[in-house]
């Protein structure tokens, strides 16, 4: 387990200092130092623990609440709610936690966005893109993969269905996470292997579907949908 008492130091290569307190309170939920239901110091006793300002403490909070491991209410303090795995640091590449949460967030916003326009804009071809990918997880279930690729594959044809490049370079700057996020939650599943890609494959299909049948909201809503449930499958566990 990697040291988590010493204050941090400011991060290289542009990475926010809170990403690394979160990443630290994250590695002390996890490695069970902060159990669940242990209640957390205040902010500002957290503060000057880990040798930060209260807005880098508060900010860093903030995204362990996202993610469901605490909660905090007025007069009652700030507890541990949730036990992600260890396995979550350890498959991740060091210090990437915070970076691997970010994005998540940011699929959530860009890839709804995508699915949207796909939704309105797709031609026959694009959508047989989208068809081929479904088919290849099929084909994957059937064999013995992860799914990364054909999960990676099916993403980036709803991107070139949106017909705006910017989405098919965005979504490929992060497939790199993507088949992080991939494998740490297939080390965590808690389904047998055929039924996790069957889920899988079942919430590509509802994307698929309203993409389809021109339904633009249901489309954005659909792919939001299962990247939030990818980000709790490796952050929460379920």
């Amino acid at each position: 387990m990697r040291d988590t008492g010493s204050p941090p130091q400011r991060p290289a290569g542009g990475r926010a200092l809170s990403d690394t307190v979160y990443q630290q309170v994250y590695e002390r939920i996890s490695s069970g130092t902060w159990k669940k239901g242990t209640r957390l110091p205040t902010e500002v006793d957290m503060a000057v623990q880990f040798g930060v300002s209260r807005t880098v403490m508060r900010e860093a909070l903030l995204r362990l609440r996202i993610d469901g491991l605490i909660s905090s209410r007025q007069g009652a303090g700030t507890h541990v709610i949730g036990a992600p795995s260890q396995k979550v640091i350890d498959l991740a590449e060091p210090g990437s936690v915070a970076d691997l949460q970010r994005c998540y967030e940011f699929r959530v916003g860009v890839e709804g966005e995508a699915a949207r326009l796909a939704a309105q804009r797709h031609s026959r071809p694009r959508l047989a893109e989208i068809e081929a990918a479904l088919a290849a997880m099929q084909a994957c279930i059937a064999g013995d993969g992860n799914g990364e690729e054909e999960d990676i594959a099916f993403h980036l044809a709803v991107a070139r269905a949106s017909e705006n490049d910017y989405f098919v370079r965005a979504i490929s700057s992060v497939t790199k996470a993507i088949g992080v996020g991939i494998t740490i939650a297939a080390a965590l599943a808690n389904r047998p292997r055929d039924e996790r890609l069957r889920i899988a494959d079942d919430e590509h299909r509802a994307i698929y579907e309203a993409i389809r049948k021109g339904n633009a909201a249901g489309a954005r809503e659909r792919m939001q949908a299962h990247i939030e449930s990818a980000r709790r499958r490796v952050f929460v566990g379920r």
